[in-house]
């Protein structure tokens, strides 16, 4: 049986690079007591007092299992020995009946995002490991994922909620490095750890694969060559968006009212693959989702672009359809949009994904602009009617109104008095 070593603070500080905090940063490690992220939290916070850096390690109790209360104490009581501060965040609610892993994934993210918002920190640390990353590309490979899919989970990644996303990122340092030199390095510490009875629980896809991945005798089924994989995936992919990156510049033209044009003579010109991926993307972009439409629905689309009779279609929650020139809308489709929330004066939150909004100096609350509110301000400003702005495009803003009838529109529209509330698309922002 192969012997592992515990992980040094000189090979520790190694997989830093890259994304290594200044002096005087605060930064966040999330922990759950198991002992991938208990190792890492003991790992950094050693390294953070020897470089000036205050580290703060996130449980989040989901409320899922009855001891999850004790286990986050425990985890106190631990950390508490290396100095390192402790919070417990609580998933409050009705949980989910179906689906409960991701969506206890995306509770946490978004807890651990709060709080990293409200304290001004902008690194939080994971604990995935190269056992992490083996699974994951299995687990995609079986999905039928195409090569987006299976690459490798990055060192640094954009966090993972897109409205706790500004100058936030994950960091993931150890995923090059084997789960049993881990739990050795916390062995050698004489340092205990928990063990979540899910790993046991082979309903969930992800522990299946792992049994798979440590009893399989195939050739090559192993963690090793499953990341290694993933990592070559991962340098194709990076290829794949610079190309698409290089057409994006060239076809795509984004508008701050939300939508995008692609020039289609482009779009057909280029190579099948970056042309769906470029596709995806833009519709990604302008429906303000986390995830692009299903392959097989984006290959549809673009086999029906590649004719004259193209009428247009729903996809993603965009409508997608001919424009003059030769030119490819792509625009959010109104009915899908149910993102509504009150904003205090001076907050600056993302409206469906898409736009980020700021109130003025009343607080209101941020809804869809329909055609009722549309026809109330044009009673009241009659200069409105020759606005020249499309229904589809108009009826996908978002406004702020104060009562039923008292509501501000988006600056850029030209009302007179526009309330303070302004409106940017993220997309034209940042292209």
């Amino acid at each position: 049986m192969t012997e592992f070593a515990p992980l040094t603070s000189v090979e520790f500080s190694e997989l830093l690079k890259g994304m290594t905090p200044s002096a005087g940063e605060s930064i966040a490690v999330a922990v759950s007591g198991g002992a991938d992220s208990l190792a890492l939290a003991i790992l950094l916070g050693e390294w953070a007092k020897d470089h000036q850096v205050f580290l703060t390690a996130l449980t989040v109790d989901h409320g899922l299992r009855p001891e999850a209360a004790a286990e986050a104490r425990q985890v106190t009581e631990w950390l508490n020995r290396y100095d390192i501060p402790h919070v417990t965040l609580t998933w409050d609610g009705a949980k989910p009946d179906s689906n409960i892993q991701d969506e206890a994934r995306r509770a946490r993210y978004r807890l651990m995002g709060n709080w990293c918002r409200e304290a001004d920190v902008h690194k939080i640390f994971l604990a995935h490991h190269q056992g992490d990353q083996a699974e994951t590309f299995l687990m995609r490979l079986l999905r039928g994922s195409g090569v987006e899919g299976l690459a490798a989970m990055g060192r640094v990644a954009p966090y993972a909620v897109a409205d706790l996303a500004e100058n936030r990122e994950i960091c993931r340092p150890l995923l090059t490095v084997a789960k049993a030199r881990l739990t050795a390095t916390l062995t050698a510490l004489n340092q205990m750890w928990i063990e979540d009875p899910s790993n046991q629980n082979e309903s969930y896809t992800r522990v299946r694969v792992r049994r798979l991945l440590e009893e399989s005798d195939l050739e090559g089924l192993t963690v090793e060559r499953m990341a290694q994989t993933a990592g070559r995936m991962g340098r194709v992919n990076d290829l794949l968006r610079d190309l698409i990156d290089d057409l994006a510049r060239a076809a795509v033209t984004f508008y701050p009212e939300g939508y995008g044009e692609i020039d289609l003579a482009l779009l057909r010109e280029a190579h099948d693959e970056i042309a769906l991926r470029l596709l995806a993307r833009v519709i990604r972009q302008v429906s303000g989702a986390a995830y692009a439409p299903r392959f097989s629905k984006l290959e549809a689309l673009y086999e029906r672009l590649q004719g004259d009779t193209f009428k247009g279609q729903t996809l993603g929650g965009c409508r997608v359809s001919l424009g003059r020139g030769g030119r490819l809308l792509i625009r959010r489709e109104a009915a899908a949009i149910t993102d509504e929330f009150l904003i205090a004066p001076g907050e600056r939150r993302l409206w469906d994904g898409r736009f980020w909004v700021m109130s003025g100096a009343q607080k209101g609350r941020v809804r869809r602009l329909d055609e009722n509110l549309w026809r109330i301000a044009c009673e009241k400003s009659p200069a409105l009617k020759k606005v020249k702005i499309s229904k589809v495009v108009r009826d996908a803003l978002p406004c702020l109104c104060y009562d039923e009838t008292s509501f501000v529109l988006p600056h850029f529209i030209g009302t007179e008095e526009d309330g303070g509330f302004q409106v940017t698309f993220m997309i034209a922002e940042t292209s």
